[in-house]
């Protein structure tokens, strides 16, 4: 827990270095997802936010490294992120796995680059807000049908 929380709060503003470990991180991240209690998975999610929050590929121009690079990562995440957003039994898990969805929402369509999110992507995201529309919290109802519709809107 303490490793995830110290990466993400660390995550470099550097190019050189995120270009080099910014998959494998992201990879790490999503299978402890997985794998993990529900309090690791708070830390991870919570890391997971702050590395992309400082992830410069949603910053960059678009070329085709980058699109490369950056569907990758958010392919694996999206997938990873059904576990968190469909975990019944901790709303805190949920709590910060939506958050890490509202994030991707926002800076994917800030930065223009909505198309790096593929189709099946897109779907899984989807699926999962969808059963989160009947969760027993209304704030986490509203905000999941909210980013559902903001996924479904765009092209």
């Amino acid at each position: 827990l303490c490793a995830f929380q110290t990466l993400g709060k660390t995550w470099p503003n550097n190019t050189q270095t995120q270009e080099r470990f910014q998959l494998d991180l992201c990879c790490l991240m999503c299978e402890r997802l997985k794998l993990s209690t529900w309090r690791v998975q708070v830390g991870v999610l919570q890391s997971m936010k702050a590395y992309f929050q400082g992830l410069l590929l949603l910053e960059k121009e678009k070329d085709n490294q980058n699109f490369t690079a950056l569907s990758l990562i958010l392919t694996e995440t999206c997938s990873a992120l059904t576990h968190p957003l469909e975990n019944k039994g901790y709303s805190s898990v949920r709590t910060e796995a939506l958050s890490v969805v509202e994030l991707l929402v926002k800076r994917t369509g800030e930065s223009g680059q909505w198309e790096c999110v593929s189709g099946k992507s897109r779907e899984q995201l989807q699926r999962s807000l969808s059963t989160l529309q009947t969760d027993s919290r209304p704030d986490l109802r509203d905000k999941a049908q909210e980013l559902r519709r903001n996924i479904q809107s765009q092209p």
